[in-house]
């Protein structure tokens, strides 16, 4: 069956999302050390060094586990940490979603976080669906 194993271009995103939260989770976890002027455009409000190295260590400890994602070629070894990345992604979106239409915030850069985030959301809802949502509708209409 198709939707136990997890495919090549599954772990093609995961190995791409992995890389691209690797380079934002340094970027934050480094933050402190950057100048100031690069602060301002990798967040749109200060925020205070341990906090910066607490994001960037969950979002490096995301960047892991899709990386490691990447390697695996089944759907049950995947769903856990697949299951994080949603929960994980499903609060950010809403968290910016809140600055967004509740707070009135209008930097453009709580925009392009949402943005960032949306299409992974989206390709690991669509990951469950296919592989636990439908199947298990599919095994329903077959009794």
């Amino acid at each position: 069956m198709k939707h136990l194993s997890f495919s090549w271009p599954e772990r093609v995103l995961a190995l791409i999302a992995g890389i691209l939260n690797l380079i934002v989770g340094f970027a934050f976890f480094f933050l402190p050390e950057l100048p100031q002027d690069f602060q301002l455009t990798l967040w749109p409000a200060p925020v205070p060094s341990v906090l910066a190295r607490f994001i960037g260590a969950i979002i490096l400890g995301n960047a892991c586990g899709a990386i490691w994602l990447s390697t695996e070629h089944e759907w049950a070894r995947v769903r856990p940490l697949a299951l994080v990345a949603v929960v994980y992604g499903t609060l950010v979106a809403m968290a910016l979603l809140y600055h967004l239409l509740i707070a009135h915030n209008t930097r453009p850069s709580f925009w392009f976080y949402f943005c960032f985030d949306i299409p992974f959301l989206l390709v690991f809802y669509s990951l469950f669906i296919y592989h636990d949502v439908l199947p298990r509708f599919w095994h329903q209409k077959a009794k």
